[in-house]
């Protein structure tokens, strides 16, 4: 934790006399205002207040622990009741394949807003399964100590390591009718496995499978011997990762055989005869005849590795797929010849055609492009640019695809309306390899500025319409964010205020479909939608629960048009609530602490060495200088405060000091170290203000009674806060 020393020392009231006012002086008035009443006939050892809880001295998460829970636990810390917890979801690695922690701004609280014991159990799934995309995801938490009751300042946040579900192996393949003996089966490993549990089964959904062996983690693949009676049989293999406790959840089912004694050869030649972007709903696949055989026809795709069965048996060596295809996904055909041999099906090897094949037959489908936007030109008002991403099949298409040529040039198709649901004429075309990009990969197309568009993809056939789209309206303007202002709302359990968003509509444009309003904690990235439904009005009340004192939060505004979309958002723009009166004086305090705890003459064992005179320098700015003498019957101490400052607002130079102070802090005691404060200091920086101690009691040489004044800029009147804010738990 954060301690204050006090400057109080052993004194006896029988032996003091007049010339040891100095000791009275020295001994009893404490320049710290924290301090419980002291006794002047006692033995009065160092005493401690907290001004901050420390954090967790460790965090723990599971790594691969359980299937659909992770367990956090924490040190305890001293001083805390309760514990605050948060948790962000990372989708992204670096190029080392490790996650990466994601911005303050997405770190969400749990659902138990006030954790009491030093462990918490997240369930992330409650109906897991093999294609549950959590298992994909890394989990980073943050924890923070807090003592609500007392009212101490919550620690620093503790942050995790990253934790992870035991997640299902993927890419499950086994080996169809490559040997007569034997079925391989291979898998991607899963982080943090000690084991791998393999079954098979005789039916395509995986009901009444059968355990064939556990192997240890550092192999992954299994050779299944097949015994006699199942040879030339499917099986369906599934595969589940272990740990020393817990097991994972099936993978995906992989379909394996063996080869039979006198089975069809290999079907080769796969092809694609149609759907390689330029067919809209079926694709059409042929393949080299191997003899007077059936052929069953098989599909896998990017998204589902997976064997999906289209046609069961048939003897043409062509097929047209129309079974539940999707846009932007690549599909895979793969092919088995059998024969019937007195009601025993025997079968030939898959085809090699799939995805890892030199030669997939790989298809997709002809798709209109997605994620358009539209820009208007500010200069001339007839023109505007579109842009979207390069479509599935052309060059600069981005996902992963088998094939490395065999690219299309295709041509896009601009309609335009004056009216979103009007007949849509066509506007002007272009070819793909005519456009230029921009910095994101993005396709650049001008074009003559119409109310609404629609595009389509041409490559031979011509894709249905894209989504309706329209120009996007201009940044809104004069984006102002209050910064500790008076701002009507309840302050949050951090004592931190509402912020206010305020803003003019574009220049020279209107916002038809209203305001998103941004924030994150970084200027630059981390921005996420705070407003659910588009604002119709031109300001937004920002009441963030998990708002923090000292920390500078970042505001972006996107214009929409009467369809809700947008791409131009105003610059970010800094706010900040203000703090409520007992929050102000303890983020103050911490500038003073850290300046009282530079002082030496206080902290002088011998007790008439305390008198005179010393300056403590702030870490950035200023000065704190002490004089100590007798006056009277009793004692004067002087503080005064120039331009002083220890800490930065939001850490960071450029923003400037945090709390800047000027001003004094004065205490006056009698012989029975009686007395009170005098002073006001005056406070620049992130909270301006100012904070009285004209009301602060000294009872038995310390702060023992009244109330600081406390003044913020932009609000009423003075607000007076109890003596013991800031210094609670003595």
């Amino acid at each position: 934790m954060k301690r204050i020393t006090k400057f109080l020392t052993a004194i006896s009231l029988s032996t003091m006399t007049l010339t040891s006012c100095a000791d009275l002086f020295e001994t009893k008035i404490s320049m710290l205002t924290n301090g419980s009443i002291s006794n002047l006939t006692s033995l009065v050892v160092p005493e401690v207040t907290i001004d901050q809880l420390d954090a967790p001295a460790q965090i723990f998460v599971s790594q691969a622990e359980s299937s659909t829970k992770i367990n956090i636990s924490w040190s305890k810390v001293d001083g805390a009741t309760s514990y605050y917890l948060e948790r962000a979801i990372s989708t992204a690695k670096d190029v080392n394949g490790r996650f990466i922690c994601p911005d303050e701004s997405e770190f969400k609280p749990m659902p138990i807003k006030r954790i009491y014991a030093t462990s918490y159990e997240d369930t992330i799934l409650t109906n897991p399964s093999y294609s549950s995309e959590e298992y994909s995801y890394g989990y980073f938490y943050r924890v923070c100590a807090e003592n609500p009751r007392l009212k101490y300042e919550s620690s620093e946040f503790k942050l995790s390591e990253v934790a992870y579900l035991l997640a299902p192996p993927s890419s499950v393949k086994a080996s169809r009718g490559e040997s007569t003996t034997n079925i391989k089966v291979t898998w991607n490993k899963v982080p943090g496995a000690k084991y791998y549990d393999i079954y098979y089964s005789e039916s395509d959904t995986g009901s009444g499978a059968q355990y064939i062996t556990t192997i240890n983690a550092n192999q992954n693949w299994y050779n299944d011997v097949v015994v006699n009676s199942l040879k030339g049989k499917d099986l369906y293999y599934s595969v589940y990762a272990k740990t020393s406790a817990n097991t994972s959840v099936a993978s995906a089912l992989a379909l394996g055989y063996t080869l039979q004694e006198g089975a069809p050869p290999q079907v080769t030649d796969v092809v694609v005869v149609e759907g390689r972007g330029n067919t809209t709903n079926e694709i059409e696949i042929s393949w080299k005849a191997v003899g007077d055989f059936d052929y069953a026809v098989y599909r896998t795709s990017s998204k589902d590795a997976s064997f999906t069965l289209l046609r069961k048996e048939g003897k043409t060596n062509t097929y047209k797929d129309t079974k539940a295809l999707k846009p932007n996904i690549y599909y895979y055909y793969h092919i088995q010849a059998f024969k019937d041999e007195n009601g025993v099906k025997v079968k030939g090897p898959f085809s090699d055609s799939g995805s890892e094949s030199k030669t997939p037959a790989e298809a997709f489908l002809l798709v209109p492009p997605s994620n358009i936007t539209v820009m208007k030109n500010k200069l001339d008002a007839s023109r505007c640019t579109i842009t979207f991403p390069p479509v599935i099949g052309s060059k600069d298409y981005s996902e992963d695809s088998g094939l490395t040529s065999d690219y299309n040039n295709y041509e896009y198709v601009i309609y335009g309306c004056d009216t979103a649901d009007g007949a849509f004429t066509e506007v002007e075309s272009f070819k793909d390899s005519t456009l230029s990009k921009d910095a994101s990969g993005n396709y650049i197309i001008p074009i003559t500025t119409k109310n609404y568009y629609k595009i389509t993809t041409k490559n031979g056939s011509e894709s249905n319409f894209s989504d309706v789209c329209a120009p996007a309206p201009f940044a809104a303007s004069n984006l102002e964010c209050s910064r500790a202002a008076n701002v009507d709302g309840d302050a949050n359990s951090n004592g931190v205020l509402p912020v206010k968003i305020t803003w003019n509509p574009p220049k020279n444009d209107v916002a038809e479909g209203g305001y998103y309003v941004y924030r994150s904690t970084n200027p630059d990235s981390g921005f996420k939608k705070i407003t659910d439904e588009p604002l119709m009005a031109t300001s937004f009340i920002d009441n963030y629960d998990a708002a923090k004192a000292g920390v500078y939060y970042y505001y972006k505004v996107l214009s929409l048009n009467s369809l809700g979309q947008g791409s131009n958002y105003t610059d970010a723009v800094v706010g900040y609530g203000a703090l409520t009166a007992d929050q102000y004086m303890r983020e103050y305090n911490k500038t003073v602490m850290a300046s009282q705890k530079k002082l030496k003459l206080m902290h002088i064992a011998d007790d008439m060495k305390k008198l005179g005179n010393e300056t403590a320098y702030g870490k950035l700015s200023g000065s704190l200088s002490y004089n100590a003498s007798i006056a009277g019957l009793g004692a004067r101490i002087l503080m005064h405060y120039t331009d002083y400052a220890e800490f930065y607002a939001n850490g960071d130079a450029a923003n400037g000091y945090y709390f800047f102070l000027n001003g004094d802090t004065n205490t006056s005691a009698s012989m029975d170290a009686s007395g009170n404060m005098d002073g006001i200091v005056t406070i620049q920086g992130m909270y301006p203000g100012s904070v009285s101690y004209n009301n602060i009691k000294i009872k038995g040489g310390a702060a023992g009674g009244g109330t600081y004044g406390i003044k913020r800029d932009g609000f009423d009147g003075q607000v007076e806060v109890d003596w013991q804010v800031g210094e609670e738990g003595k």
